[in-house]
């Protein structure tokens, strides 16, 4: 098997890119370098190529606020690669959402002579980027870090995935990527996704009709346009169950091993289906702008949920479980009490069906108000 690590156990980002796929998603534990290592790859484009890098975040807070991406983003390089060639003959700096890099000065008077090197971006952001595209200089790799969302972690404003996320994805490229029908195969733009194994319910699995566990290595998909590199089991993962203080706190659990081992956590195929044809839409939702429509076929005694509604809902009821800016909606929510209370039930019982697997996570996200767990 081909390996996508370097000699010391870590990614090695540029046989990955060797491929030159049009969409690349980089699987692999935690440790491994993922992101480090796609950042100096960032570097090293810009300095042998001019080819200029975008990092997208799902909000923008992240950029801004809490997650204070950009202020640190180049210190690691320098406190732990000080002697790497392309970190000691440059200077990195940030400034708003922009990455600039410059030879460093040979003279003690001599300026810098900053370019740009690449954008921090947020998915949230996407139309008001489309409405200044023409401000951002072309760019060549679009990375998004923890793509893959491990949702054994703690959930946060930060640690969901969008309701549009791969359309807010597409956006962002169309506006900055600045590809044409007539742009050359070389000089199109490559999306790369990075996060650790989790489940298949990830939207961009189910975008990539990745609806099984992919093997260990490198594999193609998507009609060969989706290169997808899934790092075998750490080795060392047991030993640091067993020796570590912070993975004895995960003894006994799924989560040492999906985050640690990288392993997917995998869901009975049973549970999807598409709606059958005689089925009777039972109700409908709307959750943070996405909707839901459950229907019931009284012939096999199962329900089915989908992300559409029908066209008619035959005066059965369409619950609004959060308000415009995807709020929880209370009032509705206590309406609807009743009778998604008896779907609880339903759920429990086991007789409930998905169109897929990212129907069924973000569909379970709006069930929580009603107590599934």
């Amino acid at each position: 098997m081909k390996t996508a690590y370097d000699a010391n156990g870590f990614i090695d980002w540029p046989t990955i890119l060797s491929f030159d796929a049009r969409y690349t998603i980089v699987i692999d534990a935690r440790t491994r370098g993922k992101t480090f290592g796609a950042r100096l790859q960032f570097i090293r484009d810009y300095v042998r190529r001019q080819k200029r890098f975008v990092e997208l975040t799902r909000v923008a807070d992240f950029l801004k606020g809490d997650g204070k991406l950009q202020q640190d983003y180049f210190s690691k390089y320098y406190a732990e690669i000080p002697d790497n060639k392309l970190i000691a003959d440059h200077l990195l700096t940030t400034r708003g959402v922009h990455a600039y890099i410059a030879k460093r000065p040979q003279e003690r008077d001599e300026k810098p002579q900053w370019d740009t090197l690449g954008y921090f971006l947020a998915l949230t952001e996407a139309e008001e980027i489309k409405r200044r595209s023409n401000s951002f200089l072309p760019v060549r790799r679009f990375f998004m870090d923890e793509a893959l969302i491990d949702k054994s972690l703690p959930g946060s404003r930060y640690h969901d995935y969008l309701p549009n996320e791969v359309s807010a994805v597409s956006s962002i490229i169309t506006s900055v990527g600045r590809e044409r029908p007539n742009t050359p195969e070389a000089d199109r733009p490559r999306l790369i996704l990075a996060g650790n194994a989790v489940d298949l319910t990830c939207p961009w699995l189910t975008t990539f009709d990745i609806t099984d566990v992919p093997p260990y290595g490198f594999s193609w998909h998507y009609g060969k346009q989706c290169l997808v590199w899934y790092g075998p089991p750490d080795s060392d993962w047991q030993l640091r169950q067993d020796s570590s203080v912070a993975s004895g706190l995960l003894r006994d659990s799924e989560m040492l091993a999906t985050s640690n081992a990288n392993e997917f956590q995998t869901l009975d195929a049973g549970l999807f289906s598409e709606v059958p044809k005689g089925a009777k839409v039972a109700f409908g939702i709307v959750y943070k702008r996405q909707k839901f429509g459950v229907w019931v076929d009284w012939a096999d005694g199962y329900y089915y949920v989908d992300k559409r509604l029908p066209k008619s809902m035959d005066g059965r009821p369409i619950y609004a479980l959060t308000v415009d800016d995807v709020r929880p909606n209370y009032i509705i929510a206590k309406r609807a009490q009743k009778s998604l209370k008896g779907f609880v039930e339903l759920y429990y019982a086991g007789i409930v069906k998905y169109r897929d697997a990212d129907t069924r996570a973000r569909f379970l996200q709006a069930m929580a108000l009603f107590g599934i767990r």
